[in-house]
């Protein structure tokens, strides 16, 4: 009697663990990765607003994003200034102006390679590669969600607090960076 009895408690205290809404949240977070991953090719306008805490002002800039899976990430920015920045696999290319290329290999910089996953896992539908650096989770449907991202380790503590995308189906219509210093950058997308 007293083995079931002890049995039961340990059940009962193992289930108080168990939170149904966290479960559902992970379950939305995975399929809207899932479903992001399933879209192959995309271009979008975009704006970006930038609260840079050292500037009096925000920043503005406005161009295009394009995506090809695998792995290939453009953003364009027409204004205020032309910059171009190129994601391919782990290599990071910027060009401002008419000034020359520089390529960066994501894998030597610890920070940059967050930036990479962070922007390029969801386009590829890559749940797993977020996870090493995030935990996830979600709120809505998959007709209007949202994205929760929050460091799971110290290393990216250091550089991020959250990273929130909301969206549509297999749609990024909104990106919110806070990094640590409480710097932000948000960018909307157009459907």
């Amino acid at each position: 009697m007293m083995r079931r009895l002890v049995a039961l408690l340990l059940c009962l205290n193992a289930l108080s663990f168990f939170h149904p809404a966290r479960a559902r949240a992970q379950d939305l977070a995975d399929a809207i990765i899932t479903g992001l991953g399933q879209v192959h090719q995309r271009q979008n306008a975009f704006h970006e607003v930038r609260v840079i805490g050292a500037l009096t002002q925000p920043l503005d800039s406005a161009g295009s994003l394009s995506y090809c899976a695998p792995g290939h990430l453009e953003k364009l920015t027409l204004t205020p200034r032309r910059e171009d920045l190129v994601i391919e696999g782990d290599m990071v290319t910027i060009v401002r102006g008419k000034a020359a290329p520089q390529t960066l290999d994501a894998s030597r910089n610890p920070a940059l390679q967050l930036l990479v996953d962070t922007l390029r896992a969801p386009l590829d539908g890559d749940v797993e590669r977020l996870k090493r650096s995030y935990r996830l989770a979600a709120s809505g449907e998959l007709g209007s969600w949202t994205l929760e991202l929050t460091p799971a380790n110290d290393a990216v503590a250091k550089q991020v607090r959250t990273v929130t995308l909301t969206g549509r189906n297999n749609a990024i219509l909104g990106l919110r960076i806070v990094q640590a210093n409480g710097d932000t950058q948000s960018l909307t997308i157009a459907p």
